[in-house]
């Protein structure tokens, strides 16, 4: 059942997309497939329920699969093209010669001309330049978009394994902001995140 807030909507693309993103993407080792309801807990195994995976991330360890289901089903819906409470569109990460699932990929729209996008992945795919790979196509997938200006991510100072990431993919560092936004897992006080972002040209 859909929440109170979340209405029917067209599958008309929202601002800034001029089209629904596609549900699938393959890399070299990885296959990307959008998030549906079904993946509660796929989720809830993969990242969501270790506390070192989920430390600098914007949501709460979660202690029980029923705490992924709004974000799972949030995703789905908008795949679905039915509106639902915040816009976003995520990709679960599986390898190629395993079939193991590793971790998510996706971004959300900030504004009518913005995307912020971000990942996550299960330590077990740390180190292996699976992120990179994963986000590439996803970014670029953002950059195709005409009206998408600008695509940001942040970071916390203590991970700058995630600061290298953004950097192989074209993002460039804007600096650090104090009192960012507040990160669960760190606790209820509001932390200096770093900020990186892509610019669409000037003509």
């Amino acid at each position: 059942m859909m929440n109170t807030q979340q209405r029917h909507a067209s599958s008309a693309a929202p601002a800034p997309l001029s089209e629904l993103p596609p549900r699938t993407f393959e890399t070299e080792r990885l296959t990307l497939r959008a998030m549906g309801v079904n993946d509660v807990e796929l989720v809830y195994k993969t990242y969501a329920s270790d506390p070192v995976v989920t430390k600098y991330l914007s949501f709460p360890c979660a202690s029980h699969p029923v705490d992924c289901r709004p974000f799972v089903h949030g995703i789905a819906d908008n795949f679905d093209g039915r509106e639902a409470i915040h816009k976003q569109y995520a990709w679960l990460v599986f390898r190629e010669d395993s079939g193991e699932c590793i971790g998510c990929v996706g971004f959300g729209i900030k504004d009518p001309s913005s995307l912020s996008a971000g990942y996550v992945f299960s330590r077990s795919a740390w180190g292996h330049g699976f992120a990179t790979e994963a986000w590439r196509p996803i970014v670029a997938w953002g950059q195709s978009q005409p009206k998408v200006q600008r695509i940001e991510a942040e970071h916390h100072p203590d991970n700058p394994a995630s600061g290298n990431v953004m950097r192989k993919l074209g993002l460039i560092c804007e600096g650090v902001l104090p009192d960012f936004c507040v990160l669960p897992n760190l606790g209820s006080h509001k932390v200096e995140m770093v900020i990186w972002a892509w610019m669409r040209p000037t003509p």
